[in-house]
């Protein structure tokens, strides 16, 4: 029997003494000066520079280190050192006009610089979560002092999300071109109001008053401030975390969800006896209950389960991915699955249990029990291993970074797991080569199905990132991107 229970007691009791240790923390705050602190279960060092960001990296970056368009609170792209841009009708130019705009040195920004640190960016980029996106860029050439022209080898219908990430941000020599500019680096990183240099000599304006304050720390501790008014926002929740926002009983109008698109579920990157046939792993698929699983998680009334790999709003009209079975009653399936593994077992023996590499974290141990419970249900049987330790099956629990069925796949090819099949790679390369659209949507929607009948991904539900806030916090919203800037935190405009 799963008895939830003892770790949501041994989490209140860790959450309460983080408290306790924080509760001198508190101040006196207002809208002009706000404390963020992002939740990090890895390095919690802030670094803007490289292509390997952790959350709070790429937070800082995007903050000092404008591209050519950003992201909004709202998740929307927006004009940033471009102020407008044109696409040609077959999508294979982006042509941008630059502001007016300094970096934070006082240089100018020209079309030739930003061309040339583009074209270096993108290379860096290879070596990235973006790799596979970058690879579509064919050209960058610089038009006049204002205008650049990026030209790509097969069109790509969200590049203006890809130019939005924080790793597009750009960087002269160290200088970057706001929105904001580093204050100081006291008691955590301190951003305010950037300014061209020249012309806060010439106008000799007084400091900008306006500043956030940026922090990486684990979940109990970055909740554990918030509940002692050391932080206005907490980014970057996921839930594994959930238990202890529960134990630190968050207000639910202060947890705020964002209605992310990504993937969630258990990618197989080994695949040894009962787990080398595909058959095989579509009893994995079928034995989870995903409702029961995802209500084992308190604070959360609304988490979407998934059975298929693309999300419903980017499929093909006439191609059903679902896998076959997805219309059986729980029940129905738990039956099946039973008769499966009794056959098999009969003819080929014991099957070991499923290795299943998770956190060390509350969250996971709900999941890997239900999973469990599961499993035994159909005469089957998991075990939980660290993250370094070998495993059959990871878990899978990333956002999109832009709404496109390219990324959604590419998560399953051989770069990415030797669980995977040559023919859906190569059907994959014909799809990003297809310049029809069309086309290349219907190539897409076939390879998913051939990926659900390789079992090599269960999807489990969407996933889940959460954030704290007050209501009415200024400059804050939730949004399907995920992703939250600091600037209009304060009210300071992207460009």
């Amino acid at each position: 029997m799963m008895n939830f229970r003892s770790t949501f007691r041994r989490n209140s009791i860790f959450a309460a003494f983080a408290v306790t240790m924080l509760g001198a923390c508190g101040f006196a705050g207002d809208e002009d000066q706000v404390r963020v602190t992002v939740v990090e279960d890895g390095e919690t060092r802030i670094n803007p520079i490289g292509t390997r960001l952790n959350f709070a990296s790429a937070t800082m970056r995007a903050s000092i280190a404008k591209g050519l368009v950003g992201l909004d609170e709202e998740g929307r792209v927006v004009p940033a050192l471009a102020a407008r841009w044109i696409v040609s009708d077959d999508g294979l130019s982006y042509i941008f006009r630059l502001f007016d705009a300094r970096w934070d040195d006082g240089r100018e920004i020209t079309a030739e610089r930003v061309a040339r640190l583009l074209r270096e960016r993108f290379v860096e980029l290879r070596n990235s979560r973006l790799q596979h996106d970058v690879s579509v860029v064919d050209e960058v050439v610089s038009m006049t002092g204002r205008v650049i022209e990026i030209k790509l080898d097969a069109p790509h219908p969200n590049f203006l999300q890809l130019l939005a990430q924080p790793e597009m941000g750009l960087f002269r020599a160290g200088h970057g071109a706001g929105p904001m500019r580093l204050l100081s680096e006291d008691n955590g990183i301190k951003l305010t109001q950037f300014e061209e240099p020249s012309q806060e000599e010439q106008d000799g304006e007084e400091e900008d008053e306006r500043w956030v304050s940026l922090r990486s720390e684990p979940a109990a501790t970055a909740i554990a401030r918030y509940r002692a008014g050391g932080a206005q926002v907490v980014l970057n929740g996921k839930y594994h975390h959930l238990p202890l926002v529960d134990a630190a009983d968050i207000s639910s109008g202060d947890l705020r969800l964002d209605p992310v698109a990504g993937l969630f579920g258990l990618r197989f990157i080994r695949a040894n006896g009962f787990w080398a046939v595909p058959g095989n792993r579509e009893i994995l698929a079928m034995a989870i209950n995903r409702p029961a699983l995802l209500t084992s998680f308190p604070g959360v009334s609304a988490w979407q389960s998934r059975l298929k790999i693309i999300p419903e709003a980017l499929d093909v009209e006439g191609i059903n991915a679902y896998p076959d079975w997805a219309a059986m009653t729980m029940q129905d399936r738990i039956v099946f699955a039973r008769n499966h593994v009794s056959r098999w077992k009969a003819s080929e023996g014991p099957v070991m249990p499923l290795a299943i590499a998770l956190p060390d974290a509350a969250g996971a141990d709900i999941l890997f029990k239900r999973i469990q419970s599961d499993l035994r249900r159909v005469g089957l049987d998991a075990r939980k291993v660290a993250l370094n330790q070998r495993a059959d099956v990871q878990l899978l629990d990333e956002i999109a970074p832009y709404d496109s069925a390219q990324w959604f796949l590419k998560q399953f090819t051989c770069m990415k797991t030797t669980v995977c099949l040559n023919d859906a790679d190569s059907r994959i390369a014909e799809a990003d080569a297809a310049t029809n659209l069309q086309i290349k949507a219907r190539l897409y929607a076939e390879i998913e199905i051939i990926l659900i009948d390789h079992y090599n991904f269960i999807p489990i539900a969407v996933p889940i990132r959460w954030s704290i806030a007050r209501q009415g916090q200024r400059g804050f919203a939730v949004n399907p991107r995920g992703w939250h800037p600091l600037n209009p935190l304060v009210g300071i405009p992207i460009s």
